[in-house]
């Protein structure tokens, strides 16, 4: 055979089979290399941090501004009385933010700070100092309400001043009787006479006027808990004033002269004009006679009786002048001779 044709490979050949067989080796680690580690987690993606969630927008308040006018016009906004104690012991109920619980009635003459009508200064007593009027606080919606920056929230609810802090309550009355107690205490403990009880009234013997309307259960149904003025007979018992009862004879005359209570009071207090307004209604009235001397004064009286006794004012020799009357509203006949002088025969 001649050889003499036969020739080395040129180097590009060579160099072109080695370039062939590394890159079959590096494949080759890499298949084993698949085959004996598992393949490593890819980085993760960064995720922003969360935004802080917005709370929902708090629901709108009813509009309160009536509420508002009505407490402004009543005696629980602005009850700052020279005459009616404002000092650090009466301001428990007047003023609660203003009462200092060390506070004692003094000795006599001066138990209490206050200025009564016969006197030309103030009386400052030892134990309870004067509130001045630009520090009086009153009775504020924060006393009966739990209050936040969007007005008053939640429901009915007494601020001891003592604690600092609300206390609930069952009922409206309840609310009410914090200051408006008994003489066995207030909240505090201190004796007040307060208290309005509707024992013996109509309205529990009667179950409302015959049944006709419910009998009054708690304070806020005859009294609005902002003003404290008291709904009128009227509002409930409108029947009442073209009834056959009030509209024949001389009660048609009365209803111009008298209030309901004048009549339908079983309190057994005193009738007569207002005391600053001698024309006006009669009206149920007390006087009480006291260290500036005596007075009267208007009574609100809680106990309403259904059977009117006529001679309640008009008795015989009343300072009025009325006509003597029998309770029944006749006029009574008069005694026989013999039975005037004690019998006869």
């Amino acid at each position: 055979m001649d050889t003499s044709r036969l020739r080395a490979p040129p180097r590009y050949v060579w160099g072109g089979l080695l370039v062939v067989l590394l890159i079959a080796s590096a494949l080759v680690a890499c298949a084993e290399t698949a085959t004996s580690e598992p393949a490593s987690p890819p980085s993760p993606t960064k995720v922003p941090p969360t935004a802080t969630p917005v709370p929902p927008a708090p629901t709108p308040l009813p509009d309160q501004s009536a509420y508002l006018t009505a407490w402004s016009s009543g005696p629980h906004a602005d009850n700052y009385d020279e005459g009616k104690g404002p000092n650090t012991w009466c301001s428990r109920c007047h003023s609660p933010q203003n009462w200092d619980p060390a506070a004692v009635p003094g000795p006599p003459p001066s138990c209490m700070t206050c200025k009564f009508p016969t006197d030309e200064e103030i009386r400052i007593a030892e134990g309870n100092p004067l509130v001045l009027p630009e520090d009086w606080v009153g009775i504020p919606c924060m006393t009966c309400h739990v209050v936040d920056e969007n007005g008053i929230a939640g429901e009915n609810a007494w601020f001891n001043p003592v604690k600092e802090e609300h206390e609930a309550v069952n009922t409206s009355t309840e609310l009410c009787e914090k200051c408006h107690v008994s003489t066995t205490g207030n909240a505090f403990g201190s004796a007040v006479d307060h208290q309005i009880t509707l024992g013996g009234s109509a309205h529990l013997n009667y179950g409302g006027f015959l049944g006709e309307v419910a009998p009054p259960t708690y304070c806020t149904d005859c009294h609005s808990p902002h003003s404290t003025e008291p709904k009128q007979c009227e509002d409930c018992h409108a029947s009442v004033l073209t009834s056959d009862t009030h509209m024949k004879g001389m009660n048609a005359i009365m209803l111009d002269k008298l209030t309901c209570m004048a009549c339908h009071d079983a309190s057994g207090l005193d009738v007569g004009p207002p005391p600053d307004d001698p024309d006006g209604k009669w009206v149920t009235q007390l006087t009480t006679m006291g260290r500036a001397g005596p007075s009267t004064d208007v009574v609100l009286s809680h106990s309403i009786v259904f059977e009117v006794a006529c001679d309640r004012c008009h008795f015989e020799e009343n300072p009025w002048e009325l006509t003597y009357l029998t309770a029944e509203g006749e006029i009574p006949e008069p005694a026989e001779e013999g039975a005037a002088e004690g019998g006869g025969g």
